[in-house]
């Protein structure tokens, strides 16, 4: 349990997720185990009170906090997001004003996660730390997506955002130069993977290269490459930083429906095959990256069948999986020719020859050029409004 505690403690850390000196980790075995010296009495009540076994105390990191400080003065009981995520997996965010031990296991007891105004995130897991991690994780880019969405929409009056008021913008101004750029530098190799254990190893380095450079958050996002028959697909649900393992969380699935191993592929197998049929790629990532996701957001709501522009790259509408509105039917076509395109609300898909390097790329510059694209717009809008 420590083991476990530790190796969560660390990614959160190592990625710059919380204000470490404020992480609490608990996990319960045959007792309650914690990275603290002692478990206080309110971990000891969640526990008592709670059917979990893990649990997650800790204040986000500093620009994250002040982010979700903005909204709940906004939203004082509940910040309910928008992108599709937080719509599939964490619905809303309640709200708490302090730590009140009953309040908080009113929330806990509806959501995998809440905001503690004096305290920070809390976050819970049924099965194993792993859920209460990626709650948290899933509540800090759903706040940072919001925040970040609702103000430029707010400023060109889309979707009914309430313009933002004196204080809110001099806040806005505050928070958003404390942003870092994302970066541009690419750690992959350009060398093409000639058999299955070179393939593995390069989906291992090009998934940890995307969740270390922030490409995702937690670990969500899913990587395939195709060879000959077969496509090496990344399990659904796996750690893009861990996936060579061990244990190894990439499905090699043959094309002509022999194996069995697309039961545990991710869910977007099918729009990963749709995708090589129509770039003649041999490697796709699909990552998370905030202001890709931000943008995407920007203007009217899209529907399905509903398409536009990024810089050149399209934006299309689609739900995960293979139904009647999934992505399966919007996605591939839109990068036949940009091998790379946005899901509204979710993130990026970008496709590449040879080794990941080229995929990679794409996925850093669009990431780039949505931030600037962000960073152009506001300021143009806060000139046009100040004079």
């Amino acid at each position: 349990m420590i083991s476990e505690i530790n190796k969560y403690l660390d990614k959160l850390i190592s990625y710059y997720m919380i204000d470490k000196d404020s992480a609490s980790l608990f996990c319960l075995d045959d007792e309650i185990y914690t990275n603290k010296k002692e478990i206080s009495p309110e971990a000891y009540y969640l526990f008592e009170k709670l059917n979990v076994n893990s649990l997650l105390i800790t204040r986000p990191d500093p620009v994250v906090w002040a982010i979700i400080g903005e909204l709940a003065a906004l939203y004082p009981q509940v910040i309910s997001p928008r992108d599709s995520e937080s719509l599939t997996f964490i619905h809303d965010i309640p709200v708490i004003d302090v730590f009140d031990k009953d309040l908080v296991v009113h929330a806990l007891g509806c959501r995998k996660g809440c905001i503690v105004k004096d305290t920070g995130i809390i976050t819970t897991g049924t099965v194993s730390l792993e859920q209460a991690f990626i709650s948290f994780s899933s509540i800090c880019f759903a706040t940072f997506v919001k925040y970040f969405s609702d103000f430029i929409n707010g400023l060109y009056e889309y979707g009914g955002i309430p313009h933002p008021r004196p204080d809110q913008i001099e806040a806005f101004l505050n928070i958003s130069p404390l942003i870092t750029p994302p970066a541009g530098d690419n750690p992959l190799s350009k060398d093409v993977p000639l058999d299955e254990e070179e393939i593995i190893t390069s989906m291992g380095e090009a998934g940890f290269s995307i969740v270390g450079n922030r490409l995702v958050d937690s670990f969500f996002g899913n990587i395939s490459y195709i060879k000959g028959g077969n496509i090496y697909i990344s399990q659904t649900g796996a750690s893009l930083d861990e996936l060579s393992g061990p244990p190894c969380q990439i499905d090699c699935v043959s094309l002509d429906e022999s194996s069995t191993n697309d039961l545990t592929s991710s869910s977007e197998l099918g729009a990963h095959i749709k995708i090589y049929e129509y770039t003649s790629d041999t490697a796709i990532l699909h990552g998370h990256p905030k202001f890709s996701v931000i943008m995407s957001m920007y203007g009217p709501a899209l529907g399905f069948g509903d398409t536009r522009l990024v810089g050149d790259i399209p934006v299309v509408y689609g739900e995960v999986g293979a139904g009647k509105h999934g992505l399966i039917h919007t996605l591939p076509p839109a990068m036949e020719e940009s091998h790379a395109a946005i899901v509204y609300g979710h993130g990026v898909f970008c496709s590449g020859k040879g080794a990941f390097y080229d995929a990679f790329s794409r996925l850093q510059s669009i990431e780039v050029m949505c931030y600037n694209k962000y960073k152009e717009l506001v300021e143009a809008r806060l000139k046009v409004n100040s004079e």
